[in-house]
């Protein structure tokens, strides 16, 4: 079963009033949707007598959502999400001591809640010890929040430079985030990838420099309707201010980018031939279409799906990613994807109400424009110094499809390292299975052999 997103803005409850019933749901319980991904749910009452439902799941970015509609009955209970499209509907069962239902949301799962207590809540508390130790340790750098310009745009970008202790001038790298509304920590499941990827580069004597995504945090501009090229020109202004800081070696500039990242970082050292090196963590190395499909196909087995239902996801998808790159104009794709959506609900290949939600999804520009790229042109183009680093264990940016890609592509490139990191996640966290349902159990942030991998080898340029 795919990962079921939780997480948004708090949206405002209403509910109706409830008669007596044999379970009063008043309280908090937990459940997990296809025993893996964690809801707490808090049934709160008002003042007069109502009640209010709200969902936080610890796996999926412990965001607090609240349920626009509740019913109950007697030993009957029901609430929805509207924007979210999702809803649970479940009975108590006095043998089990558990409310027993269905989550839907585009798809449906069992789900059973049973009472939280204090304890259990509390163990649900996620540990991470990167995080804390960099809190309470001591510096040997220093951290300053900044801005900067995108003339282009003509928007201003904030992030925070780290400078290593003593004059400088240093080995510098700024960092550059996956998808997502990412913050300059690139937070992720309460793991702050970057901000421990910065303590342990400055700790080595780097200075790093990294940023909120534009229309996110203190970055202005629109999030929504940028594209992987808005936010390359994003890190070029991040690199063009550098350029004006004394404190860095220009000399040995260079950047790090994490999976979209990964497609930024070789956009700009193609462009740019002062920036004297790239370090891709998980970069793609294929037509993103098919890493799309091949990204799909791994996580939906890791998650539980069935290879029918995988089978037919593939299929939905490929046909829809031809659509994107037909070459139409926008508006005739929109209008093909849903007619392709609609057939696939009739045909059963997707649940009722999924193409909707798909649809919407795939008329954002980023996709759009994410589907339609090859990174092996631009790759080709590189002759800066590159280190390229997969974990073994990735099911995003699976490594031998990706670095396979990334070899042809830079075979002109003589100054290129390639490395498989064993037992390590996309998020290069040393993991189990890859899945995306680990990334917030585990503890660690980033792999110290990751992290030692690219400050080693930075600091050899």
């Amino acid at each position: 079963m795919k990962k079921f997103l939780i997480t948004c803005s708090t949206l405002l409850a209403t509910s109706v009033s409830l008669p007596a019933f044999a379970e009063d749901p008043l309280g908090d319980w937990t459940g997990l949707i296809e025993g893996q991904i964690r809801l707490n749910i808090f049934f709160t009452k008002t003042q007069a007598g109502q009640y209010e439902v709200a969902i936080v799941s610890p796996d999926d970015g412990n965001e607090t959502v609240k349920a626009d509609k509740v019913e109950a009955g007697e030993n009957f209970i029901r609430f929805s999400i509207a924007k979210h499209n999702s809803n649970y509907e479940a009975k108590w069962d006095e043998t089990q001591k558990a409310w027993l239902g269905t989550w839907t949301q585009g798809q449906q799962a069992k789900l059973k809640l049973t009472r939280l207590d204090a304890k259990a809540l509390a163990a649900q508390v996620k540990k991470r010890p990167q995080e804390e130790a960099i809190a309470k340790s001591p510096r040997n750098y220093s951290s300053t929040d900044v801005s900067f310009q995108n003339a282009k745009a003509k928007i201003s970008l904030a992030g925070t430079l780290t400078l290593p202790q003593g004059k400088g001038p240093f080995t510098a790298v700024v960092l550059v985030h996956g998808s997502g509304p990412n913050d300059r920590d690139e937070t992720i499941f309460d793991h702050k990838l970057f901000l421990v990827l910065a303590d342990h580069l400055s700790t080595q004597g780097i200075a790093v420099l990294r940023y909120d995504k534009r229309g996110i945090a203190a970055s202005k501009g629109d999030y929504k309707s940028a594209t992987t090229f808005d936010f390359a020109d994003d890190a070029q202004a991040a690199v063009d201010y550098l350029r004006t800081r004394s404190e860095i070696n220009q000399d040995k500039l260079g950047m790090i980018g994490h999976s979209e990242g990964g497609l930024i970082a070789p956009m700009l050292a193609a462009n740019d031939p002062k920036l004297k090196f790239i370090v891709l963590m998980a970069g793609p190395g294929v037509r993103t279409d098919a890493l799309l499909l091949e990204q799909g196909r791994l996580l939906g087995l890791a998650n539980g799906e069935s290879q029918t239902e995988v089978d037919k996801t593939q299929k939905v998808f490929r046909e829809a990613y031809a659509i994107i790159n037909s070459g139409a104009d926008d508006k005739t794709i929109s209008e093909q994807l849903k007619a392709h959506f609609d057939q696939a609900e009739k045909n059963g290949d997707l649940a009722k109400g999924a193409g909707a939600k798909h649809l919407s999804r795939l008329e954002r520009p980023w996709n759009r424009t994410f589907i339609k790229y090859d990174p092996a042109p631009t790759l080709a183009k590189v002759t800066q110094a590159t280190l390229v680093l997969n974990g073994e264990l990735d099911l995003q940016v699976p490594a031998k499809m990706n670095l396979d890609g990334i070899r042809v592509s830079m075979k002109a490139n003589k100054n290129v390292v390639i490395k498989e990191l064993p037992k390590l996640n996309h998020l290069f966290q040393t993991a189990t299975t890859g899945s995306s349902a680990e990334y917030g159990k585990i503890d660690e942030t980033l792999s110290p052999i990751a992290l030692d991998a690219m400050s080693g080898w930075i600091l050899q340029q």
